[in-house]
């Protein structure tokens, strides 16, 4: 699986450089070892929660805006700790 990461200016202009280059470093760990989580919710999109590198306990969660192929479109939704 692979993954396209919607919005990346937007996270930069609102939560800075640094923190788009944890969670692009936490996406690459996580599908390159596979270990994700999808949860399939009532909501519009489905979610994606990966363990954040940056942080020993928390983990970025994801929402799934389309799966074309093997490739996960993905929209930043939050950190939970």
């Amino acid at each position: 699986m692979r993954y396209s990461l919607r919005n990346q200016q937007k996270i930069t202009e609102m939560l800075g450089e640094n923190f788009l280059k944890r969670i692009i470093s936490s996406l690459d760990e996580a599908f390159e070892s596979n270990s994700f989580t999808i949860h399939k919710t009532d909501e519009k999109y489905h979610t994606l929660d990966i363990n954040d590198n940056g942080h020993t306990c928390g983990l970025i969660v994801f929402y799934i805006i389309r799966e074309q192929f093997d490739v996960y479109n993905l929209a930043y939704k939050e950190i939970v700790n």
